[in-house]
C-alpha cells in the first residue's frame, strides 16, 4: 500500500482529522459526507471532496500529492473547476497536502493568485508540531509520514490518547514494517498485546468465555485465538465482552490500571461509561 492509500483512509475513516488540520471544529465532520468523485467524460478523480449537508456549508477538495508532478496545480485545478460546472457548486475551498515542500511544484506562476487566496489551503505535514502536540486526529495522520526511528514510540502515544483507533495504528505501522510479522508489530506496540496476555487470565475473562460458549461466542474466540491475539479479540472477545455481565467487567478494572493504562483507555477498551470505571 502506498502512502498516498494510507492518507486516503485517514480522510475516509477519520473525518473530523481534517476538519482539525483546516482549523475547524472537528464536530464539523458530523454536517458532511465524504466522497471520491470521478468527473463524467474525463479521466480527472479528486482524492476527497466533503460535500456539505447543507448549502450554506463550503464544499472541500482534498488531494494528497506524495510524490513530485510538476502538473500537479494544471490537474488539480482542473479537476475543482470542471466540478464546479458539473454540480454547480458556488462555495469551495481546495486543500493541498505535501510531506514536505520539496515536493511541491516549483513552476506555479500561472496559478499563483489562486495560491495567495482564501479559496487555497496548502498543508506541508513535515512543519506540522510534533505528534505529541497535536491533536490525535492530525497525529494519526502525522504518523503516515513519520520516520521510521521515531514511528513506534509515536504510535505508542496515538495508542493512548486514541485507543478506539488502533486498527489505524497498526494498518500503518504495518506499511512502514513490511519485514516484520504481525506478532512483531504488536510486540512494538506493547499496549494492546499486554492488554490481551493480562485480561486472558482474569476470572472474568474466563465467566465471558463460559457465556460465550452458551451463546455461540466461543467459535468466534477461538477462531480468532487461532488466527491471532488482535483478530481473536476483536472477533471474539468483544463480542464476549458486549455479552458479558457489568460485574465481570468492572473486576478487571483494578488489573489494568496496575498494568499502567488511564480510565480513559480502559473505557475504551471495555466498552463503559468513563463514570463506571472511576466508580472502581
Amino acid at each position: 500500500m502506498r502512502t498516498d492509500k494510507l492518507a486516503y483512509l485517514w480522510l475516509q475513516e477519520v473525518p473530523e482529522g481534517f476538519f482539525a488540520l483546516i482549523g475547524r471544529d472537528k464536530a464539523d465532520a458530523q454536517r458532511y459526507e465524504f466522497k471520491s468523485v470521478e468527473l463524467k467524460e474525463t479521466s480527472f478523480r479528486i482524492d476527497g471532496v466533503f460535500v456539505p449537508q447543507q448549502a450554506s456549508d463550503a464544499t472541500y477538495f482534498v488531494e494528497m500529492q506524495f510524490q513530485p508532478d510538476e502538473q500537479f496545480y494544471a490537474r488539480f485545478f482542473a479537476e475543482v473547476f470542471l466540478y464546479l460546472k458539473q454540480f454547480q457548486v458556488k462555495r469551495w475551498r481546495a486543500v493541498s497536502v505535501f510531506p514536505s515542500r520539496n515536493v511541491e511544484p516549483k513552476n506555479y506562476e500561472a496559478y499563483q493568485p489562486l495560491l495567495d487566496s482564501d479559496f487555497v489551503l496548502r498543508v506541508y505535514l513535515d512543519e506540522l508540531p510534533n505528534i505529541n502536540a497535536l491533536d490525535e486526529t492530525i497525529g494519526l495522520f502525522k504518523l503516515v509520514v513519520e520516520p521510521e526511528k521515531t514511528a513506534i514510540e509515536a504510535a505508542r502515544v496515538l495508542a493512548e490518547r486514541a485507543p478506539t483507533q488502533l486498527d489505524f495504528i497498526e494498518r500503518v505501522l504495518f506499511y512502514k514494517f513490511k519485514n516484520l510479522s504481525r506478532k512483531e508489530i504488536l510486540k512494538m506496540l506493547s499496549i494492546r498485546e499486554e492488554f490481551e496476555e493480562e485480561l486472558k487470565k482474569t476470572r472474568a475473562y474466563q465467566e465471558i468465555l463460559e457465556e460465550g460458549r452458551e451463546t455461540g461466542i466461543q467459535q468466534g474466540l477461538q477462531q480468532g485465538l487461532q488466527q491471532g491475539l488482535q483478530e481473536g479479540l476483536q472477533q471474539g472477545l468483544q463480542q464476549g465482552l458486549q455479552e458479558g455481565a457489568l460485574k465481570g467487567k468492572l473486576e478487571t478494572v483494578p488489573l489494568l490500571r496496575e498494568l499502567g493504562l488511564t480510565d480513559e483507555v480502559i473505557a475504551a477498551r471495555l466498552n463503559l461509561p468513563i463514570e463506571k470505571v472511576k466508580s472502581v
